[in-house]
């Protein structure tokens, strides 16, 4: 019973953990994500796909993107699709490309790229960082300083499941703001919230599903070494147990002598 009880120890200690800190997303070709949107009164489906790997040189260096398409719908079925070009070790944005009034679709850089977030999540954690925005195909550029904190980890319940996340407040003061629940167990956002500056709420987006390879085949890992260990400590128990019933036997020649036949 000691070596099952040994064993038995062995798969508990395999057992996933509530983890002290968010880590950092590991994306993969084939990853999506999908939210329901409110803004008010107006609804939307908002749908992220990871895409192609791909290298991006800015002044500041050159970084390893993942392309992204981001598709929203709105109630009446209408789609548009926005591209961006980001690193998934920080969340960053080094390229995206937007539809402006007048001047209809241009694409921008962001060097470095902005990150948003900046790995390991802890309560309390802070970052403040700069970027410069420059427009492609146009002579313009503007400075960003921008900000974030991690309020808090909580645990989070939306409509693809319940995970640990991390609250990220973006900036870090002001009023006017927005709180984003990351959690690494689904590779990005769970839930993002955004507030005016009097401190109401006007939007909000939740995941509604979600296809994250690395935290599935995590999951697989975790799974299937239990599975093995579990096995094993059966199979121990079994041996060791057939071998205390051997030794309890007599030998031979060791039980009572027979009894004579009558006269």
């Amino acid at each position: 019973m000691t070596v099952f009880a040994i064993a038995v120890a062995a798969v508990l200690a395999t057992a996933p953990r509530v983890a002290a800190a968010q880590n950092a997303p590991a994306w993969t070709q084939g990853d999506f994500w999908v939210y329901a949107r409110t803004a008010g009164s107006a609804t939307s489906t908002v749908r992220i796909d990871v895409n192609e790997r791909t290298t991006l040189t800015l002044p500041s260096g050159t970084y390893n993107v993942w392309h992204l398409t981001t598709t929203t719908t709105d109630a009446g079925g209408n789609s548009t699709v926005q591209h961006s070009w980001v690193v998934d070790s920080n969340l960053a944005t080094a390229k995206a490309n937007f539809t402006l009034p007048l001047l209809g679709e241009v694409q921008v850089t962001l060097d470095p790229p902005q990150a948003g977030a900046v790995f390991p999540l802890t309560a309390g954690a802070q970052w403040s960082l700069n970027t410069t925005l420059r427009v492609v195909g146009i002579s313009f550029s503007l400075n960003i300083a921008y900000s974030g904190t991690v309020l808090r980890e909580q645990s989070t319940s939306v409509a693809a499941g319940t995970f640990n996340v991390a609250v990220i407040r973006n900036p870090s003061t002001g009023t006017a703001h927005s709180e984003d629940q990351y959690s690494d167990g689904a590779g990005n956002y769970v839930k993002r919230e955004s507030y005016d500056g009097s401190g109401n709420r006007v939007a909000d987006q939740e995941l509604t599903s979600y296809r994250y390879q690395s935290g599935f085949f995590g999951l697989l890992l975790i799974i299937g070494s239990v599975v093995v260990i579990a096995a094993v400590a059966i199979a121990l128990f079994i041996v060791v147990r057939r071998r205390r019933r051997g030794s309890m036997l007599p030998p031979p020649g060791t039980g009572p002598p027979p009894t004579p036949p009558p006269p």
